[in-house]
């Protein structure tokens, strides 16, 4: 959870990334790469794949070739 610089969460910051999260993962479902979704959300590549679970990409494309 994001802190502000007094140690308090930050609620608006904390829904900041949960929207930026969420962006993300629907770009991924849509066939987007990690690099193409980084350079969208303005991010690190790196910050990208530390923002799911290890294989998430693998089920979101598996997915989207079963529907």
């Amino acid at each position: 959870m994001a802190k502000a610089k007094n140690g308090s969460a930050d609620p608006v910051l904390s829904e900041l990334v949960a929207i930026k999260r969420l962006l993300a993962f629907g770009l991924l479902r849509s066939g987007a790469r990690q690099k193409q979704i980084a350079a969208a959300l303005g991010v690190d590549q790196s910050q990208v794949s530390r923002m799911f679970p290890s294989g998430i990409g693998a089920v979101s494309r598996d997915a989207k070739k079963g529907a």
